[in-house]
């Protein structure tokens, strides 16, 4: 047995949503708790090596973080399942019974860990307020002891043999507390967040993991006796493994990795098809249970008796391979293995049209969120295919020749895919054009092909990438991306009001306006800027501007990517806006990134009673001497518009921002993009909101910008804007912004200049729109 190695031996479906937490319970029972907001209770099946979920449990609001299991007692005698989550709330639950028979409410921030104390109906909470507590059942329905003293959140608490209490925090710091809550010292020797905590009493030791990559073994004294090294990411989870001897466990990480360790030696590790493992336990037969991101709790066992049946274990670990694979490769720039798998699809859309790459089996699949009241759902695109290995530069061939990406595209059901090839510089309406002639498909089809080749390619509508350099890298990795709404921009005339298309022209006769979609800045690495957050946080200043925990830095830079775990990170990103000029920009890019997501968008929208755009009016400012926070700060006020809340703020604050832009001086490409978004994005909501005003103010503002921008990119986006306000449905105003734009003689210089034909695709484009403007103004030269 000892030479055998750990196998799949099932794998259990019934979570949505990440599974964030395993333990064992009696009789080799499983209980989860997942991102879905429940929590189940799995049985083996006394037939095979499977389990059934035989009890769910939904109290929890909010994700569930945290599941414990208490033994039996006299009380309960088939123990209890608690459970913990970011509604701040622990829930209590009768194994057979799906709602709660208790429910504490004493964390005033997401319940982070849970676990057994020495004493029968007892256990122990921790925080991300920053506290543990000691709960007692059978004495009253309140904590018995608090824990406090960390300075960042708790990650894990446990009871030592000797019946001092550990707790392990964001801080990098171990408490050691007596059972009275006094604090009796600090363990310092991990350099990130620490995650987990092992009691080995038989050894008078306990164990730690950490966001550092460290498992360190710590003496009952306190002392550091020794650090075992192996994994190359994140520790989430520790996990004891008695049957195979007192000084074996179980990590986990975020490298996708489980490893076995025993007297201090990584015996084995193994890989599952999930990004982030998130969570480990031991089953009394030595047999090893996960909790991972992709929704799925699996055994593993080195007993041939319980392995998979063949067909299982070779799809497992094709899954396996195929994730390894993905992990060195990359489609339009996006590393593979870091793209979201099916779990994704769960969350809507924030809008009609909104594209979103999976990862599915060992490819890439793009899907369209398709608005359809209680109906809304995604909808897949297609297969998205091309040079994908880094190592590799060879091109795919398609017909005979080669391409960048050759893609696969579904168009109807029953029938194989069509090929759609691309190579990057290429016109992307040219090649969506091709594809509908050469297939004699309608050519209603074109915006969703150009903005699936966009989105999945990365391009822009400007020849070189080098035009947008990053002001964090100096790179194009970073730029602002066409993002998922560039319906907009070509290939259908939109009614503003209805967003109903009445024309589409294809080739050189594309429509260009009006639109009725906000444009936006999409791209941006959460890495690069928390890289550039913890760089600066050291720089922060005097006593006001504080340095912040890195813990709270890692919570900012994660409302990128959505709502936040920890609400503070709100507050926390609102003290970093108070940082100097010279360093604030990457603090203003968070914002720019998590103002896509509605809840942060309502909620940083109406903080303290708008500062955001007192922030933001502050960088859009002639006095601005630092160019990253102009950047930014149009890009974020662009993003604003996505939802109803920021929609609302800088339409309440529009003329301060015309203002304002008007002012500015000499700004280089990125700038000049962001200013003549922010001035688009202004006309699509006043044609929105019927703002006379509105329209007539930026009748006089665009002509006058634009005459005056010198990047063929922004200049478009200009047009665009001054054509949009031109196909007003007010006749009436038609006529007087047209007799404002007539009237601007630098304007008609400019329109002029633009008309002739380009060097470049861009320029081409430019000069087209121009025309467009021309045509409706009937200007003669």
């Amino acid at each position: 047995m000892a030479n055998k190695k750990f196998k799949l031996s099932s794998s259990l479906f019934g979570h949505s949503l990440d599974v964030r937490s395993v333990v064992v319970a009696n009789n080799n029972s499983i209980i989860s708790g997942s991102r879905d907001k429940t929590a189940k209770l799995w049985i083996p099946n006394k037939i095979n090596s499977a389990y059934a979920p035989i009890t769910t449990y939904h109290d929890q609001k909010n994700f569930v973080i945290a599941v414990l299991y208490l033994d039996p007692t006299q009380e309960y005698p088939d123990g209890l399942i608690v459970t913990g989550g970011n509604d701040n709330t622990i829930y209590i639950y009768k194994p057979s019974e799906p709602f709660a028979t208790l429910t504490l409410k004493e964390h005033s921030n997401a319940v982070s860990c849970l676990s057994k104390t020495s004493t029968p109906n007892s256990f122990l909470s921790g925080s991300w307020d920053c506290s543990a507590k000691l709960w007692a059942l059978n004495k009253s329905q309140s904590s018995v002891v608090t824990f406090s003293g960390h300075s960042a959140a708790i990650w894990a608490v446990i009871q030592l043999q000797d019946s001092r209490i550990l707790t392990a925090s964001a801080d990098k710091i171990i408490g050691v507390w007596n059972s009275e809550g006094v604090k009796l010292s600090s363990l310092i020797g991990h350099t990130d967040c620490v995650r987990g905590l092992l009691d080995l009493p038989e050894l008078c030791q306990f164990v730690s993991v950490a966001n550092d990559a460290t498992i360190k073994v710590w003496s009952y004294t306190g002392e550091n006796v020794d650090t075992y090294y192996g994994h190359n990411n994140y520790v989430y989870s520790i996990a004891r493994c008695k049957a195979a001897g007192e000084n074996s466990f179980v990590t986990s990480d975020e490298d996708r990795t489980v490893r076995f360790w025993h007297n201090g030696v990584n015996v084995e590790s193994f890989q599952l098809p999930a990004q982030s493992v998130w969570s480990v336990a031991c089953l009394s037969n030595g047999d090893v249970v996960t909790g991972s991101s992709d929704g799925v709790i699996r055994i593993f066992t080195r007993d041939e008796s319980r392995y998979a049946d063949q067909a299982a274990l070779n799809k497992f670990n094709e899954e396996v391979e195929a994730l390894t694979k993905q992990s060195s490769q990359e489609i339009g720039g996006y590393k593979i293995s870091d793209l979201p798998g099916k779990e994704a699809l769960y969350d809507p859309g924030r809008k009609a049209g909104q594209m979103k790459m999976i990862r599915e089996g060992a490819g890439v699949v793009a899907y369209t969120w398709v608005e359809d009241g209680d109906k809304s759902h995604w909808e897949k695109v297609g297969d998205v295919l091309g040079s994908t290995d880094k190592n590799n530069q060879d091109k795919t061939m398609y017909e005979g020749k080669a391409y960048d990406f050759v893609f696969s595209v579904d168009v109807e059901d029953g029938k194989p895919p069509l090929k759609l090839p691309y190579n990057r510089g290429q016109d992307p309406y040219q090649a969506a054009n091709n594809f509908l002639a050469k297939n004699v498909l309608p050519t209603s089809y074109l915006e969703q092909v150009v903005d699936f080749i966009l989105k999945n390619t990365q391009e822009q509508y400007v020849p070189t990438a080098n035009e947008y350099m990053d002001p964090f890298t100096g790179g194009s990795r970073y730029t602002p991306s066409s993002g998922a709404n560039n319906q907009g921009f070509a290939g259908a005339n939109f009614d503003p009001f209805t967003g109903s298309s009445s024309s589409i022209t294809l080739s050189h006769g594309i429509k260009y306006f009006p639109i009725n979609v906000y444009r936006t800045f999409e791209m941006g690495d959460p890495n690069v800027i928390l890289g550039k957050l913890k760089e600066f946080n050291e720089k922060s200043g005097d006593s006001k501007n504080s340095v912040v925990s890195e813990g709270y830095l890692d919570e900012v830079v994660k409302l990128c990517n959505g709502p936040p775990d920890d609400p503070n990170a709100f507050d926390v990103l609102f003290k970093l806006l108070d940082w100097p000029d010279e360093i604030v920009f990457p603090v203003v890019d968070v914002v720019r990134m998590a103002v896509r997501h509605k809840k942060n968008n309502e909620i940083i929208s109406s903080a303290n009673n708008g500062i955001l755009i007192q922030k933001l009016m502050g960088f859009v400012n002639e006095n601005c001497k630092v160019v990253n926070n102009i950047i930014v700060a149009l890009r974020t006020l662009c993003n604003l518009f996505i939802h109803e809340y920021g929609e609302d703020l800088v339409f309440e604050h529009r003329f301060d921002v015309v203002e304002n832009v008007t002012a500015l001086g000499s700004l280089n490409k990125n700038a000049q993009i962001a200013l003549a978004t922010i001035l688009l994005n202004l006309s699509v909501a006043s044609l929105k909101k019927k703002d006379e005003l509105g329209i007539s103010v930026l009748a006089d503002v665009i002509p006058d910008i634009l005459s005056k921008l010198s990047d063929p990119e922004s200049q478009f986006r200009g047009y665009v804007a001054l054509g949009t306000l031109l196909t007003s449905p007010n006749s009436q105003q038609i006529a007087e912004v047209k007799a404002k734009v007539k009237t601007n003689s630098g304007f008609v210089s400019a329109l002029q200049s633009h008309l002739l034909s380009g060097q470049s695709d861009l320029e081409n484009k430019r000069q087209n729109c121009a025309q467009q403007v021309q045509d409706i103004l009937s200007i003669s030269f």
